[in-house]
Parts: C-alpha cells; sequence; structure tokens
C-alpha cells in the first residue's frame, strides 16, 4: 500500500521525496535477561529526508537487515556497546547486531531503537523462534515545498489516510510553547500587585517626612509628584537589573538544562524587544502603583501622622455594603446564566472576590478579637495589642498575602478538582485500575492467572477474558488470542449500521463484576444460566433477536469478511456503564457458546484490585516474563494521563513567588515600622529577646491570619470556577498544608530576621 502511494506521489507531484517507514512505539526486545519496550523505527536512514531526526554519536546508521542502531540511554541502561546484540524479543536466535549510538534531539532519555528498511517485516522469515504479531505504523517520509505538500495532502486525503506536518505538530504544543509572551499577563499581574504593596507600606515608612514637608509649606502635588518620581527611579532601576539577572541565569542554566528536559536547547535569544517592551511595561506598572497609593502623601499635621492613626470603621462601613450587593449580583448572573458556563464562572468569582474583599475590611476587628486572646504571654500581649492599636500596617500586610494565597489556593483546586473529574468520568478499555494481561504469544491462561496472583494483595479478583471463536479459524490463527471473535451486528442503522462489537464469555459473577464493575441481578443471572445472549446496548437487539457476525477472514486479511445469522432468544440487560460498552456487545455462557457451534478461547487474564501499588510494573516484569507475556502485552488502567496547560502551572509558579516574595516585603516592612515602638519598650526594661519575639509573634500572626482568610477564599474561588460545568471540588490537602505551612514558616523566619540585632544602637538612631 504504501509502495503504490509512493509511486502516485511521485507521479502526480514530481520531485518529492517520499521513503517508507515502519514505526513501533512498544516493540519488545530481549535484553540479556528480560524483555525491554523501545520504540521502533526502521527507513533508510541514508535518504536525506531523515537528517535531523538522530543525531549519530558512534558508529553508523543500519543499512542492511539484520544491523541496527540504539539510543544512547539505552545502551547506557542495559550495558549495550557497538557490536552487541539487541534482538526482537520474539527472534531471540535472529541476528540484530548494534551498529551505531543515537540520540533523538527531541527525547534524549528515548530508549530508541533503529533498523534497516524493511526489518519489521523481515522478522516473521528469520530466526527458528515463534513469532508474534505485532501492530505497527507503516508509512512514508515526506519532503517537498508548499505545492508538492498540497498535492500530497489531496491524495492523501482521498485514500483515508492522514498527512502529518511539521506545521500540525507545533500546532499540537501548548498555548505558552507557542506564544511565550503571554508570561507577561501573569507576571506582570503579580508585579502590579506586589508593587502596590511595596510603595503603601514605604509611603507609610515616610509618611511623617512628608507631613513634615507638607508643614513647611510644601504642596500635596510635589509631594505627590515626589512620591512618584521616586518609585519611578527605583522601577528603572530594579527592572533593568531583573532582566539582567535573569538573562544571567538563563545563560548559566542552559549547559544544565538538557539534563531535566532531555531535549536539546534552542539557540539563545537575548529578546531585546521583548526586553525593552518588558521594562516600559514594568516600569508603567510601577508608577500606576506609586501614583495609586500615594494620593494622599501627608493629608495630616506631622504630629498627629506620626503619633495617631484614624479609625478605619467609618471607611469600612461605607464599602461593606458596596462588596456585599457586588456578591449578591454576581451570584444572582451565575444562576441566572448557568447554562453559559464562562459568563456563570466569571460571575461566580467575582462573587467570591467581594464577598473576600467585604471580610477583608473587617480585618481590623479580628486583630481586636486576638488582642483580647493574647494575654498568655509577655510578648504575645504586647505584639497582639500594638495590632488592635494601629491595625493600618497589619491590614495591609494580611491583604496583600490572603490575595496570594488565595490566588494558589485556588489554582491548585482547580488542577486537583479536574483530575478528580476526569478520573470520575473516565471512560476506557477497562475500569480504573485494572491490570489486563493479553495472551498475544500463546501464553497458558492459568499459568499467567498463578503468576499475577503474587504480585496484587490477598483476594484480588483475578478472571479470564475469553470470548466465542469459529474452530477453523482458530486453527488458522497464529495464536490462540489472534483469533478473530464471534461479534453481534448493530440493529438500530443510521450511520452505525454496518458495526459490529464483539462477545465476552462470562460464566460466573466474579467475571461479570470485573467487566462490568457490579455484580449481576437475578435477572442476568437467570438468563445466562438458562442460555440466553445477554445483550448490553438496546441498539444490538430487536426484541428478542440479533444478528450474529462469524467471521471468516484473519486480521491483516486485504479483506474483512464474516457470514451473519439470526437468533433468538436474546434479552436486555439492566444499565451498565460506557467502559464496559467498549469492550463487548453480549456476554454468553461457555455452555452456550458451544451450542451455538462455537469454540471459546481465553484472550486474556484480567486483575482487579481496589489500588495500584507505586511499583506495580515492575511486579509485572518479574511475574510476567517467565510465562511469556512482555509488558507491551499488559494493559494497565491508571486513568486519564490529564495534563493541565502550562498556564496552570505558569500561574501557580507565580502565585507561589508571590506568596514568598509578599511575605518578606510586608513583614520586613511592618517589623521596621515596629522599631519606634520597640524602643520605648526596651527602655522601661523588656529584654532583647522579648523584643525579638514581639516581632516574630506579628510575624505569624500576620501569616495565619492571611493563611485563613486566602485559604478559604482560594477554596471558593475553585468552586466558583468549577460549579457551573457541575465539577466537585477536590482539594489536594497535602498540597495546600505544604503551602499554608510554608506561609507560617516563612512569616516566623522573616520575622527572625527582620527583628533588630543591637537594640540599643539601632533603635535609638531610629528613634531620633
Amino acid at each position: 500500500m504504501t509502495g503504490k502511494l509512493a509511486q502516485t506521489l511521485r507521479q502526480q507531484a514530481p520531485g518529492m521525496d517520499a521513503i517508507p517507514i515502519d514505526d513501533n512505539s512498544d516493540f519488545p526486545v530481549w535484553a540479556i535477561d528480560r524483555t525491554v519496550s523501545v520504540h521502533y523505527t526502521d527507513t533508510d536512514w541514508s535518504s536525506p529526508v531523515t537528517h535531523g531526526r538522530y543525531r549519530l554519536l558512534e558508529g553508523r546508521f543500519p543499512a542492511k537487515l539484520g544491523e541496527i542502531a540504539v539510543s544512547r540511554a539505552l545502551a547506557d541502561t542495559h550495558g549495550l556497546s557497538l557490536g552487541g546484540s539487541l534482538p526482537y524479543r520474539w527472534k531471540r536466535d535472529a541476528p540484530a547486531r548494534i551498529v551505531g549510538l543515537v540520540e533523538n534531539p527531541q527525547a534524549h532519555a528515548a530508549f530508541d531503537y533503529l533498523a534497516a528498511p524493511g526489518q519489521l517485516r523481515a522478522w516473521p522469515k528469520t530466526g527458528a523462534d515463534s513469532t508474534n504479531v505485532l501492530p505497527s505504523g507503516y508509512g512514508l517520509l515526506l519532503a517537498g515545498d508548499a505545492p508538492r505538500m498540497e498535492v500530497a495532502q489531496r491524495i492523501i486525503s482521498e485514500q483515508g489516510m492522514q498527512l502529518e506536518t511539521r506545521s500540525t505538530i507545533a500546532d499540537s504544543r501548548t498555548m505558552i510553547e507557542r506564544e511565550p509572551a503571554l508570561i507577561l499577563a501573569p507576571g506582570v499581574v503579580v508585579l502590579g500587585v506586589i508593587a502596590a504593596g511595596a510603595f503603601a507600606l514605604r509611603m507609610r515608612r515616610t509618611r511623617s517626612e512628608f507631613a513634615i514637608l507638607a508643614g513647611l509649606g510644601v504642596p500635596d502635588r510635589d509631594l505627590r509628584h515626589a512620591a512618584v518620581s521616586g518609585a519611578v527611579s527605583a522601577g528603572m532601576i530594579a527592572v533593568p537589573a531583573g532582566w539582567f539577572a535573569g538573562t544571567l541565569l538563563a545563560l548559566l542554566a542552559r549547559p544544565v538544562l538538557p539534563r531535566f528536559t532531555d531535549k536539546d536547547v534552542a539557540p539563545y535569544d537575548p529578546l531585546l524587544i521583548g526586553g525593552a517592551l518588558t521594562f516600559l511595561l514594568s516600569v508603567a506598572v510601577s508608577a500606576l502603583a506609586a501614583a495609586l497609593t500615594s494620593q494622599y502623601p501627608a493629608g495630616l499635621p506631622a504630629r498627629e501622622r506620626a503619633r495617631v492613626t484614624p479609625r478605619p470603621g467609618k471607611p469600612a462601613r461605607l464599602w461593606a455594603p458596596v462588596l456585599y450587593g457586588a456578591a449578591a449580583l454576581g451570584i444572582a448572573i451565575a444562576v441566572a446564566f448557568r447554562e453559559d458556563e464562562t459568563l456563570s464562572a466569571a460571575a461566580a468569582v467575582a462573587a467570591i472576590a467581594s464577598l473576600a474583599a467585604a471580610v477583608l475590611t473587617r480585618i481590623g476587628d479580628v486583630l481586636r478579637i486576638l488582642a483580647r486572646w493574647g494575654d498568655r504571654t509577655l510578648s504575645a500581649r504586647i505584639a497582639l495589642r500594638a495590632f488592635a492599636r494601629d491595625p493600618r500596617r497589619p491590614v495591609s500586610a494580611i491583604v496583600i498575602g490572603s490575595v496570594a494565597l488565595a490566588l494558589t489556593i485556588g489554582i491548585l483546586g482547580t488542577l486537583s478538582s479536574v483530575t478528580a473529574q476526569s478520573r470520575a468520568t473516565y471512560i476506557g478499555s477497562r475500569h480504573l485500575d485494572q491490570v489486563e494481561a493479553l495472551l498475544y504469544s500463546g501464553s497458558d491462561a492459568e499459568a499467567v492467572e498463578r503468576a499475577l496472583v503474587p504480585v496484587f494483595p490477598e483476594g484480588t479478583p483475578i478472571v479470564r477474558g475469553s470470548y466465542p471463536v469459529d474452530k477453523k479459524m482458530l486453527e488458522a490463527s497464529a495464536s490462540p488470542a489472534l483469533t478473530p471473535p464471534w461479534s453481534v451486528a448493530w440493529q438500530a442503522g443510521g450511520e452505525f449500521a454496518a458495526r459490529t462489537q464483539m462477545i465476552e464469555v462470562v460464566d460466573d459473577d466474579e467475571t461479570f463484576t470485573a467487566l462490568t464493575g457490579r455484580s449481576w441481578s437475578p435477572r442476568e443471572n437467570k438468563a445466562l444460566k438458562n442460555g440466553r445472549i445477554l445483550v448490553l446496548a438496546p441498539e444490538y437487539i430487536k426484541g428478542d433477536r440479533v444478528t450474529l457476525s462469524r467471521p471468516t477472514s484473519l486480521p491483516g486479511s486485504t479483506e474483512e469478511t464474516d457470514t451473519r445469522r439470526s437468533v433468538g432468544g436474546a434479552v436486555l440487560s439492566d444499565p451498565v456503564d460506557a467502559t464496559t460498552l467498549t469492550r463487548a456487545s453480549a456476554y454468553i455462557t461457555t455452555r452456550t457458546a458451544h451450542a451455538l457451534g462455537a469454540t471459546t478461547v481465553d484472550y486474556s487474564v484480567i486483575a482487579a484490585p481496589t489500588g495500584l501499588a507505586s511499583d506495580v510494573e515492575e511486579r509485572l516484569v518479574k511475574a510476567l516474563e517467565p510465562v511469556d507475556v512482555v509488558m507491551s502485552d499488559v494493559r494497565i488502567e491508571t486513568g486519564p494521563e490529564t495534563t493541565p496547560p502550562a498556564l496552570w502551572y505558569l500561574l501557580l509558579g507565580l502565585a507561589l513567588a508571590a506568596v514568598v516574595t509578599v511575605l518578606g516585603i510586608t513583614i520586613t516592612s511592618s517589623a521596621t515600622e515596629l522599631r519606634p515602638d520597640l524602643v520605648r519598650l526596651h527602655r522601661i526594661g523588656l529584654s532583647p529577646g522579648t523584643l525579638r519575639r514581639i516581632v516574630i509573634w506579628q510575624s505569624v500572626t500576620i501569616g495565619l491570619v492571611a493563611a485563613v482568610l486566602g485559604g478559604a477564599t482560594g477554596w471558593g474561588l475553585a468552586a466558583a470556577r468549577n460549579w457551573p460545568g457541575g465539577i466537585p471540588v477536590v482539594m489536594n490537602w497535602t498540597a495546600v498544608a505544604t503551602v499554608l505551612a510554608l506561609t507560617l514558616v516563612l512569616s516566623a523566619a522573616y520575622g527572625a530576621l527582620a527583628a533588630p540585632r543591637h537594640v540599643g544602637n539601632t533603635l535609638n538612631r531610629t528613634e531620633t
């Protein structure tokens, strides 16, 4: 087929290069004493079309049958070298001499196995060992300009095949890989939050100086200009420094990156235009944050601003009804437009954010309550009462920290909820955590059952997968498990009118439970025991009759043929899940199969444990190798491999970085503002150790309140995001607990670092 296609392409698109390629991603080879799965490819490696697919490290590419090249990772793992041998598992006496060591530029750790053209098709004709039929991808490698590729696309589509190009591979990459500039969006948001918090804290520390200047007659406009100018100057120094440090870090990391990514590193791009845009955008965000936090740099007289803090009750009373109203509006919109998942989720998230903001307006009350409970030790009492007396400083720190934590917990909740939902709605060929050993190599089912017993916990159900076959087809098949099974034909008409699906043999409830995930009902049990055909889907039955399909051709034949006949006595089963329907259309007993003229064969052995051990693969290799079942014939149903978009991981990383940075800024700034109070406490006789504990108590309190509020808000954000889609909130509590514990540890550590070391000298200068 590929030969004819190549000839057609050369005729209709002259000048196009087309060479055959045979591919198998799970090819079993024999490495001394065990089977190893490798990625097999054979083609004409001398053709320019293959240049760049693999990098030759030693020796040469295979050029004739019996020669192979293996990847360096495969050679290092199994002690292979040039001149050695790594034969096909089912042809261990056939030659397979290693003539080259290679490396895949995009997968350094891959187990690659390269052979000369036609080697895969030649295996059955060499050696004396038994052979196994392997499903493989036979195709063509094409190279040509755009007009020729358009012709190839048309010809290939007409023949019902698929053309995979470099552009389609590039399009399948994640959004972040295709458009790295998207990193700027969440990065600038985090920068804005951190800059606003830092400048707000800085403004409070310099407000007394601005008040003095205002008292001397300097206009507020000039003071605001000075504050913003200082922020812009700081940004113009900090942003290039950060860009230079990041560039230097990237250059230093390049030599070691391939060890972690197992890929070649692209040529270095200094991102001059992107760096300049990032610089301008970062300075603009910093200036905006400074402008927003310095609107009133000195609104009160100097003495009053330095000593007296306005009570925050009135602004909180004004804002709370507005925020509660916004939350109510968001909830109403989310409920009213639930069918529009995007709009409903956005409204629900806005409602949670409004509720969280309303709660944050009452942080001062929370601190006053904590002050009443903090009478156990002197340092705790002083620390918490200082918060209650002047809550502006801790409130700012708590708000900024809780926002960063809410983003982190919300992202963690979204990721874990989506993964759990994917597992709950997963449809596969087996139920979750089941292991199926396919008997394609002709292994004895009873021996495989015995081999599987010690792999799983005691009492794990282990059953055989069996189906009815035609006796003549069984005799002609290379292996009993490769004999085409009897099937039931689709009866409902429509686009699936030609569909058939196999029948499975079920003789006991244990087998029924392993296949369906539930026990059989009394009605189903009675029907099977009475010799009836138990049909699993209504589309395969009409009245009490089904159409049996008996294959008359083996797999791989040019045409698939069968004979059909209608039989009565069928009955529809109770509802089964979608996974069950992917395997079979009907169940019969062995006695019924014989009565219909069929012979039953065991095609697999299925284990149904309640969970899978982390080393289950290694156990299966050791257990099944002696009974000639290789891992390429074993199916482990671990569930969906849910890989969320890279943007989520980027956001999570930025959120965690924000937590660490924000805690450092807020806690150290808060400790600095506390120094005048510490001076007075030191003068009345408190020891430096007590003063240090006061700072740590305040730091831990900020971290604790931020952790509680941020954790609750993060859970609410995840729930609001999931609710319109009907996804339950499943939190990874280990990860959440780790983040919250990290917050408390960092709070204590930052507090200890920010506490003054030389109380007398440092604090006296601060006071004066």
